[in-house]
């Protein structure tokens, strides 16, 4: 059984007060408190609330859109179900295999070109060695990156990184799909292409988590959406509902 199960979930990152560090004492100017509902001083060192007591039940058939301002969480949310963050306090209760889609997070050696990190994603992945040549062929035909596939990553624009990133999350659907609203660079055409196969690819997946301005995006992928507002989760329901909250909120 697949699930994620959050349960007065917090994530609080320390944001150290650099003036401790510093050789050289430079002129001071006013400073705006810090105190706020999402930022907290203590001990000279500066915590940012970002999640805050968080509420999550979801099930297989899931495709939730998480959405707010800036600043809101979403990011953070997709970060802690990846587990890349851990929670400060509450509970974080996942079953299983999840794939974050975040930013062009796939690329997992600058140094080494398209098709070396098609191959380490292939060994990290264990993917059948039979299946190989058909999903390299498969990359090529989405990405259209040609012979830019036999040069290093670090060369590539942020939207043939995307490319890139999408071909490889998209070969083999997880039990949790994470994406991220990084996944927007690139030009037209490849947005409509992009959004094509993740349709397609959604709907091998279990469960979507999909962090989102977009409620074209949303509309298509997703039949829940998650709004959050200052690290709080403001609602969880219908899409056009979620929306209509959103539009309440004030910036």
């Amino acid at each position: 059984m697949t699930y994620v199960r959050l349960s007065k979930a917090n994530v609080e990152i320390p944001v150290y007060d650099s003036h401790s560090l510093r050789l050289i004492k430079l002129p001071s100017f006013r400073r705006s408190k810090v105190g706020t509902q999402t930022i907290t001083r203590a001990g000279g060192v500066m915590r940012m609330h970002a999640l805050k007591d968080l509420d999550l039940d979801l099930a297989e058939g899931d495709r939730v859109c998480i959405i707010g301002h800036n600043g809101a969480g979403k990011t953070t949310l997709l970060r802690l179900i990846a587990q890349i963050y851990s929670a400060t306090s509450g509970v974080v209760d996942i079953s299983g295999r999840v794939f974050a889609l975040l930013g062009a997070s796939l690329t997992l050696n600058p140094d080494a070109t398209g098709y070396e990190n098609i191959s380490l994603v292939a060994a990290i992945q264990d993917w059948p060695a039979e299946c190989v040549p058909d999903y390299v062929r498969n990359i090529e035909e989405f990405t259209e990156l040609g012979e830019y596939l036999s040069l290093p990553t670090r060369v590539y624009s942020a939207g043939m990184l995307m490319r890139l990133a999408v071909a490889l999350a998209t070969l083999r659907a997880p039990d949790i799909l994470l994406i991220d609203e990084g996944i927007g660079a690139g030009d037209a055409d490849f947005q409509r292409k992009m959004q094509a196969r993740v349709q397609q690819f959604v709907g091998r997946a279990k469960i979507l988590l999909l962090a989102s301005h977009s409620r074209e995006l949303c509309r298509a992928l997703c039949n829940k959406a998650l709004l959050l507002s200052k690290g709080r989760a403001v609602y969880f329901g219908g899409v056009e509902e979620g929306f209509a909250e959103y539009g309440k909120l004030s910036h």
